[in-house]
């Protein structure tokens, strides 16, 4: 490889120790930067972070085609240019870029806020070693428990799960760690719920899953037989979320979140849409179709397990998750429709329409078919 020229090679001490104290700026995100020499440095060299990669520039247009050309490994190119999380640690993962201007260094995962990286570069005799550092997340809280559903506070106690809902994204992981169930003597239940790690984030990561042990819950199971069922009838009982949960930018909630509530005799009985009241609007309207369940059923399933055939709108679920109410897009057409019921629609306690919870899921395996199945409310619009 050829150097850039003798001049840099012969650069002094003192020009070197300049590029301390270094401050870069790109775009509105600036980040500090210090760089010394161990040995001789090229004329122009610098190291920043620029767009989450660690930019190399300065170097001669013959050294950057000569690095382009070259056919390097992960383990070779950490050789030219290490990024790492100190001097002593191994190189982070990533991958290596050469423009015409300059060597990149693009990590596997985005650099964190405020942490600062190790950098070092070697090519020709000259070592450069830099620190370089995203500037630091705002720490302000803002993001909060929004809702847990269900919202009723009576809840039946075989109680299968909750929804934890965020007013913003949160880092995920397990957020078990941050849930406290407490009995009405302010002591912890003991492993009242199913340790599923971070597996029951929704997709943007604002709302968390939380399942009662489903092997305390259902009868006839040794942890039920062993330990009851983690909330008992004729009780009170808090669910307590500490405020140190964290969101996506590391920062904790802006407080913790209580929900109380009291608990009643276990809902062993199937969903029967029987007992389901349909309030029906009139042709040429838009007000909204309603459907009075006879009891709250399960939020996120409400969503999604009830539509109306052939006529897009939107959803509303009120009440305690009593109530779903449809409103069309455009005016409603007279005559004949239906609401589609997905069978998999639950009740707080996971019982569905036409299968109790409890059923012996031994007796029969369900097919594919099995899980679509649906039921038609028909109603008339005049």
């Amino acid at each position: 490889m050829h150097s850039t020229s003798k001049k840099s090679r012969s650069r002094s001490a003192s020009e070197r120790t300049g590029l301390i104290g270094r401050w870069c700026r790109n775009g509105a995100t600036a980040l500090a930067v210090w760089a010394a020499s161990s040995s001789a440095s090229f004329a122009e060299i610098a190291v920043a972070l620029v767009d989450g990669s660690v930019a190399v520039t300065g170097l001669a247009a013959e050294t950057l085609s000569e690095l382009r050309a070259s056919q390097r490994d992960f383990e070779a190119w950490t050789a030219v240019l290490q990024v790492s999380v100190s001097e002593e640690a191994p190189p982070i993962l990533g991958e290596y870029e050469v423009t015409d201007s300059v060597l990149r260094f693009h990590p596997m995962f985005p650099f964190d806020p405020g942490k600062p990286y190790s950098v070092r570069f070697e090519l020709e005799g000259t070592v450069e070693r830099a620190s370089v550092a995203l500037p630091a997340a705002d720490r302000t809280p803002t993001t909060f428990v929004s809702e847990i559903y269900p919202t009723t506070d009576t809840l039946p106690e075989n109680q299968l799960k909750l929804y934890i809902h965020f007013s913003g994204p949160m880092a995920g992981g397990d957020g078990l760690r941050y849930i406290r169930l407490l009995d009405e003597d302010g002591n912890d239940v003991v492993d009242p719920f199913l340790p599923l790690g971070d597996a029951f984030w929704d997709r943007e990561r604002r709302r968390y899953t939380v399942f009662f042990d489903p092997g305390r819950v259902k009868q006839g199971i040794l942890p039920n037989e062993q330990m009851g069922r983690p909330i008992l009838d004729g009780r009170e009982y808090t669910l307590f979320i500490d405020h140190t949960w964290r969101d996506e930018h590391g920062n904790a909630l802006t407080t913790p979140f209580e929900k109380r509530f009291t608990t009643t005799a276990a809902d062993e009985s199937a969903i029967d849409p029987d007992h389901w009241t349909l309030n029906v609007p009139r042709a040429g309207t838009l007000d909204p179709l309603v459907l009075d369940f006879s009891e709250s059923l399960d939020h996120g399933l409400l969503m999604r397990a009830l539509r109306v055939e052939n006529v897009p709108g939107t959803v509303e679920v009120s009440e305690n998750e009593s109530r779903w109410a449809f409103t069309p897009e455009q005016p409603w057409q007279a005559g004949d429709h239906a609401v589609e019921a997905l069978t998999i629609l639950e009740d707080l306690a996971g019982n569905q329409i036409g299968k109790p919870f409890e059923v012996d899921m031994f007796e029969r395996i369900e097919t594919p078919e099995d899980q679509a199945a649906s039921e038609k409310i028909p109603f008339v619009i005049r």
